[in-house]
């Protein structure tokens, strides 16, 4: 990872030269792999606990339900951060060097990719600051919709 990447990804433009350059292209990819399998998790294990915590027959209280989408949302996000880096090993482990750079270098300059993970971390930052757990969770799974709603996706 780069200087570079991280202006790139905090929205400020470098120029052809800096952006041409990928030092580490397979920690740029794990970086958006990971994002993207943080929010699925997030967003799947909102919307299953809740199911499952139902179907266990338990009464359907507002707090029980929150707790579960709020425990579903941190166990799915904990569990895509760990699978990740797995997914990212799985993807390039089969890549060569040539075709990993590629994928990088247009992820670079991929505004929707760009926005999708920008959102996804913003809004968990901000969701986590102002509300704990719940609003990272909240956070995780509005970036998703909000990122599929806009097309931003990569």
């Amino acid at each position: 990872m780069s200087s570079t990447w991280f202006k790139n990804f905090a929205g400020f433009r470098a120029n052809e030269f800096e952006m041409l350059q990928v030092p580490n292209p397979r920690a740029e990819f794990g970086i958006h792999v990971t994002i993207k399998s943080i929010q699925t998790g997030a967003l799947v294990g909102s919307i299953l606990a809740p199911i499952g915590f139902l179907l266990q027959g338990n009464k359907p209280n507002q707090k029980n339900i929150i707790d579960s989408f709020v425990s579903g949302g941190q166990n799915g996000a904990l569990l895509g951060a760990v699978m990740g880096p797995i997914l990212t090993y799985l993807t390039v482990k089969d890549m060569n060097t040539i075709s990993l750079y590629d994928k990088c270098y247009r992820l670079r300059f991929n505004e929707k990719a760009l926005n999708a993970d920008r959102t996804a971390v913003v809004s968990a930052a901000v969701g986590y600051l102002s509300s704990g757990s719940a609003g990272l969770v909240v956070g995780l799974d509005l970036s998703l919709l909000i990122s599929n709603l806009f097309g931003w996706r990569s």
